[in-house]
């Protein structure tokens, strides 16, 4: 599979361009997000490679005036960019990049539910405005008949996707334009 995905935002003015090309051999996503989120202007380039499973094993974000951040996983184990081990985020399989509904795909590819069945899973969240922050989150996911059910915390939306389980709709936060 090989997609250009244009997203655009509905809660604020912005728009998310992504590359995403799935083989035999892995996954990988190359994006950037454009936005005003809360009165602040955010500009953020993300790489995401994960393995044929849809497994995530590399993540880079890159915001303007950086530093850019990257965390690879090995088995159950994450590491930062300068190879030192982050023990916060041991045990998290996907990765969650806030406001990037691709990020949503990445799980909902691997776990394969059927409809009626959930998931919970602990994911590597990763926040970059004002400025990067990641931290572990536990989130969760229901097929439905028309998609997925994501939930974290007290926060829910109804994802619905196409065939290849792309986000085409956020409620509220993002529609995909390009298919």
């Amino acid at each position: 599979m090989k997609r250009t995905l244009v997203w655009t935002a509905r809660q604020w003015p912005g728009m998310e361009h992504t590359h995403l090309e799935a083989s035999d051999k892995g996954v990988t996503a190359d994006g950037i997000i454009i936005a005003i989120v809360d009165e602040q202007p955010v500009r953020l380039r993300y790489r995401l490679e994960c393995d044929p499973s849809w497994r995530p094993v590399l993540v880079t974000v890159e915001p303007p005036g950086g530093p850019e951040m990257s965390l690879r996983r090995s088995g159950e184990r994450w590491y930062d960019g300068d190879g030192r081990e982050r023990p916060n985020l041991a045990g998290c399989l996907d990765v969650d990049i806030a406001l990037t509904p691709l990020t949503n795909t990445i799980p909902i590819r691997r776990l394969t539910l059927e409809v009626g069945e959930s998931q919970d899973i602990d994911v590597v969240y990763i926040d970059p405005s004002p400025r990067v922050d990641v931290r572990p989150q536990r989130q969760r996911y229901t097929r439905t008949r028309d998609g997925y059910r994501y939930a974290s915390g007290s926060f829910q939306a109804d994802l619905l996707v196409d065939a290849d389980g792309i986000v085409v709709d956020y409620p509220g936060l993002w529609t995909l334009g390009s298919r």
